[in-house]
């Protein structure tokens, strides 16, 4: 356990560390959000909203959301790539955790970009408390339930596979 943690800890410093690097930011992180502001902007059209989308603000009648850092899902994502690398795991079911966990961790987030885009014409005075508490709590939650589900499609483990995994 003690192995865990400190592996845990290592790698998340690690993520965090270079996700915040200039570079890093300027040439991933930034067009990774602006991306993600696009496709909330499909998706209301696609839905017969309409939207208009401008960098990483997001614009519908009535409201304009502007995706920033902490609201792109990338943190929590680092966070379950963090537990998801730090568990003694085959390295073949890390991968597809890493790659399913983005995913879902993503697809929720769109669903919350979404909600708080049209919160903000319905009830703007909500916009803040469930922008900071209900969403933030349940994308952190999601973090927890994939990894939960991940831990659960791993196979029992042998002493050899689980002295090659540690």
């Amino acid at each position: 356990m003690r192995r865990f943690i400190f592996t845990f800890l290592g790698v998340g410093l690690l993520l965090f560390g270079l996700v915040y690097l200039p570079t890093i930011r300027d040439h991933l992180i930034a067009p990774f959000t602006d991306s993600l502001t696009v496709i909330a902007g499909w998706l209301i059209t696609t839905f017969g909203g309409q939207a208009w989308v401008n960098g990483n603000v997001l614009t519908i009648p009535g409201f304009s959301v502007r995706i920033l850092d902490l609201c792109n899902g990338v943190e929590a994502t680092l966070l379950l790539w963090a537990v998801l690398l730090a568990y003694p795991a085959p390295w073949g079911y890390r991968l597809w955790g890493l790659l399913l966990g983005f995913l879902g961790v993503q697809a929720l987030n769109m669903v919350r970009i979404i909600s708080l885009t049209y919160l903000g014409v319905w009830k703007p005075e909500w916009f803040h408390w469930v922008h900071w508490y209900v969403w933030d709590a349940l994308i952190m939650l999601d973090v927890l339930l994939i990894f939960l589900l991940w831990l659960r499609r791993l196979p029992p483990p042998t002493d050899e596979r689980h002295a090659a995994a540690t």
